[in-house]
């Protein structure tokens, strides 16, 4: 999956740190359903347990037959952890510093507070209240850990400038499926859908400061990043069809009570455009799951999953001298790869995403929120070459990273 912005750093929600999406998990030998970090009971912690109930995506059905309509749902909201969602969808979230515990699933099948010892080794130097989960053991570092310090360095109006950005056109993220039932408070059960997932650039800048109008008649621009047989300098062949090319897909997709689920975790790709820089992250394991809200519009949409922190870091530091010159220097820029590693709080090994005493965590785990509106269907007339990267501004200031 890949996420654009044109906003910068900030404008996907990492500014000055430099993160913008991560996945979360943790455990615990003594704990509580809310993961509040209060000591919490002596019982089990494990998911399946008499007695623990645990966040999680909904289950694949066992029978049930998909519609034959496709949607293209561009993500027109996004839920970051600072804010709870609104009471009605396209409302006003509630700020809310502890809402991190409600965006995101438990991933690694405990639920964790800060006495937990059946976990993961925390980095030298970070605090036991990073191991700490959401609500059913929601795993989420990145609301937790890596916000904060985000609205710290960005501003507590970030998030409202992220959505702003989206709203204006900067980027979006589009889910192109096949099956979904998206009437009015659905309840359907249907197994056999299919989907991909792709990455929308600039759409005022390819429709020469054009507006989304957010309907079937908007055709957003299709980056390549996501296409096979593309590339992120030259683009696509002519008359690549970007569905049919998706890197991205989702070919055991269900809808469960009404829930669409990707299926089973897979790898999604995330890029942000960071002052003409785009940073690639890997969400490993990654789930994406949305309600239907009324035809043409989903809500209640999360994406979960974990990210390699030494992959973060490196993507980070490709990038760190558009955020700021004064991260070009290596120390500056030390400072905050440690914050970072201090954030990891979970295992993963390839695409398995784990948790357990004895060895040292090495991913953040990270849960978002997302409303999205039906969009146009994309075509390969709607896919664009990106824009070429801005100049590094360490190399122009002589500085190196």
């Amino acid at each position: 999956m890949k996420l654009s912005s044109g906003l910068g750093l900030a404008g996907v929600g990492l500014c000055a740190i430099g993160l913008a999406l991560t996945t979360g998990c943790s455990s615990s030998s003594s704990s509580n359903s809310t993961g509040d970090g209060g000591g919490g009971g002596t019982g089990s912690d494990k998911c399946g347990d008499p007695g623990v109930q645990c966040t999680t995506q909904p289950a694949a059905p066992t029978s049930g037959s998909p519609t034959s309509k496709s949607h293209n749902y561009a993500v027109r909201t996004l839920y970051l952890g600072d804010a709870k969602r609104p009471a009605t969808p396209g409302g006003t979230p509630m700020p809310d510093t502890s809402a991190w515990k409600d965006y995101g699933y438990n991933l690694d099948g405990l639920i964790t507070t800060k006495d937990s010892t059946d976990v993961c080794t925390l980095a030298a130097g970070a605090q036991k209240t990073a191991q700490i989960d959401g609500t059913g053991g929601i795993d989420n570092s990145f609301g937790e850990n890596i916000l904060p310090i985000v609205i710290t360095t960005a501003g507590s109006d970030a998030a409202s400038r992220i959505n702003q950005s989206i709203s204006d056109g900067s980027f979006t993220v589009m889910t192109f499926i096949t099956g979904f039932d998206d009437s009015a408070g659905s309840t359907a059960n249907a197994t056999g859908l299919s989907g991909v997932l792709l990455a929308g650039g600039n759409y005022t800048t390819a429709t020469d400061g054009g507006m989304p109008t957010w309907d079937t008649n908007t055709h957003w621009p299709v980056l390549p990043n996501l296409i096979t047989g593309c590339d992120g300098t030259n683009g696509c062949p002519a008359g690549t069809d970007p569905v049919a090319n998706a890197q991205i897909k989702f070919p055991m997709a269900y809808q469960a009570g009404g829930t669409f689920v990707n299926g089973s975790p897979g790898d999604l790709d995330l890029t942000l455009s960071i002052g003409g820089q785009s940073l690639d992250l890997k969400v490993h394991s990654a789930i994406i799951t949305f309600k239907p809200l009324m035809p043409g519009a989903v809500t209640d949409g999360t994406i979960a999953g974990t990210i390699v922190t030494s992959e973060l870091i490196d993507s980070l530091k490709s990038v760190a001298g558009h955020i700021s010159t004064s991260l070009c220097s290596g120390s500056a820029f030390d400072s905050i790869a440690q914050q970072i590693t201090q954030a990891s709080d979970i295992l993963i090994s390839g695409s398995t995403v784990s948790n357990a005493s004895g060895q040292a965590c090495n991913g953040i785990s990270i849960g978002l929120g997302f409303e999205a509106t039906e969009i146009a269907a994309p075509t390969a007339a709607d896919v664009i070459k990106p824009q070429p990267p801005a100049p590094d501004p360490c190399a122009d200031a002589g500085a190196g990273m």
